[in-house]
């Protein structure tokens, strides 16, 4: 096992840290004292979570976050698979991994493991002995790097065979659009009088170059909620398109004639069921993996490649920078329609005292320093810090791979950005989901604010939030009006070293799970 005395774990540690390794995440009871002090005396930070699961998703999101490699032991039967959703969502985000996992002699479970895995897109290397495993540690981490997606090393402990082949860190090359698909890509622009690119998590990467590319095409720019924030302040932003657009984006949107995704899965959450993509509307989609491509929606042109490469080669294949959808009038229209905190609304005011969800966060966004990191889980309460908590950049946003992995990821969220406040915000079933990472927010003094969104009825089982949250070495307050919130002003106010767990009693306002009609206005045409 990794951090055996037989173990060379000085050897392990410098090599780490050559490879641009940062931190380590783990499993409590998992590495022996020997190998955590070498890794400080290297420079690396060992960060030990309560499972498997939350481990690997605190290492996903410090990478995508930080920018930095992270590295993610797991030492028994078992553990790869469950660290299987954290890898999942690094697949999915492209962000880079190593994962170092020890496994018994028995066969079956490993190899049903590396299938798994090898499935979801994952790189995994068979190295036998722990001694091979960390001659390898730097290749794997360049390799990881290059191919931005986890590289697990399966170690086999105890195994004492000096003979192993060298493993083939190589994975598939990125495909590249080919000329023939850049040139009906750059024909589509030219013709376009109101282009439209949408930029999801797959084009993260490359924001700069489609932000170029959609100034020479005269594009209006928009994201998936997996891409929040990464065209803040840009004059030509529609914000997060599909279901929680606001109707004033909602209606630009409607009235594009092509419509560009760009590492974005076009499904019914982006589009709101197709609604905001105008029946003649001609649509594109660049995506690294070719089984994406149009796999929720019908498309006109599908490309398979790096969204930054092929963003690069059409603005290049561009004769001349085109007006197209950049005009004073939707401009003005954007300043003043784009965000949901313009967008007015009547309070929802319930039986039983309890806050508008909306009121909450816009007020939240007021008293909170601007330097923060949001992140939010997939469920119930996810249209409120969307909508109305602003971020000040893509690094400023983490989505959860799913409901009860928020905290993990604020957590990871926390570590790579210390200069910034983390905000989870959660509903309640999130946080009771996983309340042992509460302990962990708490034992790493994690500058954290937790905003549990309740919308539970007051006749349900009661449950004492606070009291958990305290239990677990949290400080803790409850919300029902916007007076209450002077506690998050007294908490900023102070050293701030424990996690602040609110426990907020709002109204039911999921106005994004109710149909709308888009109005799509003349002068957008």
């Amino acid at each position: 096992m990794i951090g055996e005395p037989d173990h060379p774990t000085a050897e392990l540690a410098s090599a780490l840290a050559a490879g641009g390794v940062r931190s380590v995440f783990r499993v409590a009871g998992q590495m022996n004292a020997h190998l955590a002090m070498t890794l400080a005396d290297h420079h690396l930070d060992s960060v030990t979570s309560r499972d498997g699961q939350s481990a690997a998703v605190m290492a996903g999101a410090y990478a995508r976050i930080s920018g930095h490699l992270a590295a993610l032991t797991l030492e028994h039967e078992g553990g790869l698979a469950a660290a299987l959703p954290g890898l999942l969502e690094a697949v999915r985000n492209r962000t880079p991994l190593l994962v170092i996992a020890s496994h018994g002699p028995d066969t079956s479970l490993p190899l049903a493991e590396s299938s798994l895995l090898k499935a979801v897109g994952a790189l995994v290397v068979d190295v036998g002995r722990p001694g091979r495993a960390v001659k390898l540690v730097t290749e794997a981490a360049r390799a990881a790097r290059a191919c931005r997606r986890p590289l697990v090393l399966r170690v086999q402990a105890h195994n004492q065979s000096p003979h192993r082949d060298v493993p083939d860190f190589d994975a598939p090359p990125v495909p590249l659009a080919d000329a023939a698909a850049v040139n009906d890509l750059a024909a589509l622009l030219m013709s376009a009088r109101r282009p439209v690119f949408i930029a999801g998590r797959g084009a993260v990467h490359a924001a700069q170059t489609l932000a170029r590319l959609a100034d020479h095409a005269g594009a209006l720019l928009a994201t998936s909620v997996a891409a929040h924030g990464l065209y803040g302040g840009d004059a030509w932003n529609l914000g997060v398109t599909g279901v929680l657009a606001t109707p004033g984006a909602a209606d630009l949107m409607a009235a594009a004639d092509v419509v560009i995704g760009w590492g974005c899965a076009l499904d019914d959450w982006t589009t709101w069921h197709g609604s905001l993509i105008a029946p003649e509307a001609c649509v594109a989609q660049i995506d690294i993996n070719p089984a994406a491509l149009g796999a929720h929606r019908r498309i006109d042109l599908g490309i398979a490649g790096d969204a930054g490469w092929t963003a690069e080669v059409v603005r290049q294949a561009l004769p001349q920078r085109r007006t197209g959808y950049r005009t004073r009038l939707v401009r003005q229209r954007i300043a003043e329609l784009s965000r949901w905190s313009d967008v007015g609304y009547e309070p929802v005011l319930e039986q039983g005292d309890r806050i508008d969800p909306r009121t909450l966060t816009l007020v939240l966004d007021a008293i909170l320093p601007a330097e923060r990191t949001s992140t939010v889980e997939p469920g119930a309460a996810i249209g409120y810090p969307v909508s109305y908590l602003r971020v000040p950049d893509a690094q400023g946003f983490c989505l959860a791979p799913a409901c009860g992995l928020g905290l993990a990821s604020g957590i990871g969220a926390a570590l790579a950005r210390p200069d910034r406040l983390s905000v989870i915000s959660l509903d309640a079933g999130g946080v009771l989901a996983a309340t042992a990472d509460l302990e962990t927010a708490a034992r790493l003094r994690a500058r954290l604010l937790v905003v549990v969104y309740d919308e539970d009825d007051e006749s349900d089982p009661a449950v004492d939030l606070p009291r958990i949250a305290q239990g677990y070495g949290c400080d803790s307050a409850v919300v029902r009006r916007p007076a209450d919130l002077t506690a998050v002003s007294e908490w900023l106010a102070g050293p701030a070293e424990r996690p602040l767990v609110l426990h907020a009693k709002v109204a039911r306002c999921s106005w994004w799970l109710t149909p709308r009609d888009v109005q799509v206005q003349g002068e957008a045409r």
